[in-house]
């Protein structure tokens, strides 16, 4: 309810009369008001747990600076402990705060912002977030400088372009693209998505087959009532980070849970697991069965449906070359989308063993281009032989 209540103040927050005056000012409050509706919730259930978890020994200060790292956390920052890093985003938690963003934005700023006025917008979330980062300072932990422009300015970016569409020059620069990549960027990402969301499928599968185990974890780790719907609710945040981790898996390349310990077609090596309960549903150490290779399937069959996405948006009648063109955009882009998501969901929870985990992302585009363009092009080749004859 906090984050609807601070929006719904985005409407209310300045008469017309002022905002006609000072518009720059207008909306910097209301980019102000946006970024404080998302840190809002965090700030809460953080202060919450120190309250109800038995096991929970933090003080107020310390819940409000947990609170506002783990905001900013959400919106892709990384944390450094002293002793290494932790850098793993639940990629959920970003894409609530930029349709967060993005509703701000359709809701504070007129219909068609000037720059002006969008960088004020902007402005006013990054003093919110400048904030959030001196808060962080209460705890023993603090965010690295560097990757603060992720959650303060390209998040919020990418919810304001989202409200009300690129800026001029960057639409020219997006209309003089050639037409192959105007066909084929769209498919592509649907392609990027969808092989996120099937290998979320395959953890939810693997869940629910292994749920003994996961519970046990869960239970060993006497979080309370509080505490445990708290670990529920990152879990299903770092759901889309796990899928990754799956169609990595199911591609070829596999995930590693510790450093140097990896899971792939062939085997399953042991090591210690960091305690989510989630990971426990992952196969266990030693020789994994030959139907295991079978998993291929899936990223040969997104493949062939991203063909017959990429194909839709062009004429039937149109040369072989021109079909081959948009197919290979759209493969290009599913591919590096994955990519993306891997590096921005990132892969530590501190130094030594935890230092490293998830999915090998440039090998895991590499093979994603050679199986999803092996399906596209599969259904590209069926095409072609059903016009020639």
């Amino acid at each position: 309810m906090g984050p609807v209540t601070v929006l719904e103040l985005i409407r209310s927050a300045t008469t017309d009369d002022e905002a006609r005056r000072r518009p720059e000012l207008s909306a910097a409050g209301t980019g102000a008001l946006t970024a404080a509706a998302g840190l809002l919730l965090p700030l809460l259930l953080t202060v919450l747990g120190a309250l109800a978890v038995p096991r929970a020994s933090a003080g107020v200060g310390d819940a409000l600076g947990s609170g506002a790292l783990l905001w900013l956390v959400l919106g892709g920052a990384r944390l450094d402990l002293g002793s290494g890093t932790l850098a793993l985003t639940p990629l959920l938690g970003v894409l609530l705060l930029v349709l967060l963003a993005r509703s701000g934005a359709r809701r504070g700023l007129p219909e068609a912002p000037d720059l002006r006025v969008q960088g004020a917008w902007l402005g006013g979330y990054a003093g919110v977030g400048v904030v959030a980062a001196l808060l962080g300072l209460l705890t023993p932990v603090s965010a690295t400088v560097l990757s603060l422009p992720l959650p303060l300015l390209l998040l919020p970016a990418v919810g304001l372009v989202w409200a009300h569409g690129l800026p001029p020059r960057l639409g020219e620069v997006w209309e003089r693209a050639p037409l192959a990549f105007h066909r084929g960027f769209v498919p592509g990402v649907k392609g990027a998505v969808v092989t996120v969301v099937a290998g979320s499928l395959l953890v939810l599968v693997a869940t629910v087959v292994h749920a003994g185990r996961v519970l046990h974890v869960h239970s060993e780790l006497e979080a309370g009532f509080f505490g445990g719907l708290l670990l529920v609710l990152l879990q299903v945040l770092l759901l889309p980070n796990l899928g990754i981790w799956a169609v990595s898996f199911a591609a070829g390349p596999g995930f590693s849970t510790t450093g140097g310990a990896m899971t792939t077609w062939s085997a399953a090596e042991s090591g210690v697991l960091p305690m989510v309960p989630v990971l426990a549903a992952q196969p266990q150490p030693g020789a994994l069965p030959w139907v295991t290779y079978l998993l291929v399937l899936l990223p040969l069959a997104i493949g062939a449906w991203l063909g017959r996405e990429a194909l839709a948006w062009v004429p039937r009648l149109a040369a072989t070359r021109a079909k081959l063109a948009v197919v290979a955009v759209a493969v290009g882009v599913a591919a590096l989308g994955v990519v993306l998501l891997d590096g921005l969901s990132g892969g530590s929870l501190g130094a030594d063993q935890l230092s490293d985990l998830g999915a090998p992302g440039l090998r895991l585009g590499a093979v994603l281009v050679l199986e999803l363009g092996a399906g596209a092009l599969a259904v590209l080749a069926r095409e072609w032989w059903t016009l020639r004859h």
